[in-house]
């Protein structure tokens, strides 16, 4: 995992946590960066399931207007969330 972040007014950019820990980051800042890199995967994981798996479903009901294809896009979606749950962010 790559860690991106902030430190003593500098800006690491994909660095490792062995990296980070050699250049001596404190364990605090290096835990809050991979925290973040956790939650912009997840992110990133879930808004691909949309767009492949519950966009078409909504685009079939916005054309259909029927209850069944709007349930259907409802269903996805929340199997979306369930498969990918987002932690609060730190």
């Amino acid at each position: 995992m790559l860690l991106t972040f902030f430190y003593q007014g500098a800006h690491y950019i994909n660095y490792t946590v062995e990296d980070a820990q050699q250049a001596n980051i404190p364990e605090a800042v290096i835990n809050q960066a991979q925290q973040e890199a956790i939650y912009d995967s997840l992110v990133a994981e879930r808004r691909q399931a949309y767009a492949l798996e519950s966009d078409p479903i909504y685009t079939e009901w916005q054309y259909d207007k029927t209850a069944e294809k709007e349930q259907q896009w409802r269903d996805k979606v929340a199997e979306i969330k369930a498969c990918y749950p987002l932690p609060p962010k730190a």
